[in-house]
């Protein structure tokens, strides 16, 4: 009997620490596999990696931030316009971005395009992969139609990494 209640009061006070940690803002990071795709007669079995960044306030998804780097040989090129491909050629650093706030008062979008642009990147409008993005199966699951997608672009060659910093939670650095 005494077994029971010391690990039924190590139960309640493990949730209690839990849920006193619910009062956080916290930040997530992961990946998010977009897998295989197709365009017009092609068909490929090749993941797009979208490295994922999620700002929680307590159990809250507040801002969500993927990125994604296609690289010369991917597949996934196939669902850029000529344009789109031409203008991220020029770029010493280019990736495709989606960004989702939960309420733009607390997190606007205007916060996370000035802190690209002060790291020296430009956002490329990626209509063409958007449109094919949004085709994607795995775009409803994910509730793509929610994000905001673009690319950004940095013409100059540095290591300097993208750091992202909202108020009220530790600053991101995007590698």
């Amino acid at each position: 009997m005494k077994i029971k209640i010391n690990f039924l009061l190590l139960l309640l006070g493990l949730i209690a620490v839990s849920c006193a940690n619910l009062s956080k803002n916290t930040v997530e990071t992961g990946k998010l596999p977009l897998k295989n795709g197709t365009f017009a007669d092609k068909v490929w079995k090749e993941d797009l990696i979208f490295h994922r960044y999620s700002w929680y306030h307590e159990l809250t998804l507040t801002f969500d931030l993927m990125l994604a780097q296609v690289v010369p040989q991917s597949s996934f090129n196939f669902w850029f316009s000529k344009d789109e491909l031409d203008t991220l050629d020029k770029c010493s650093d280019s990736r495709v971005v989606m960004a989702y706030s939960m309420d733009t008062k607390v997190i606007p979008y205007s916060s996370l395009y000035e802190q690209i642009e002060r790291a020296g990147y430009t956002r490329v409008e990626l209509l063409e992969f958007k449109k094919q993005l949004l085709g994607h199966p795995d775009s409803n699951l994910n509730g793509f139609k929610l994000y905001h997608i673009f690319a950004i672009c940095k013409k100059t060659k540095d290591l300097k990494p993208l750091i992202i910093n909202f108020p009220g939670f530790v600053e991101q650095s995007i590698q």
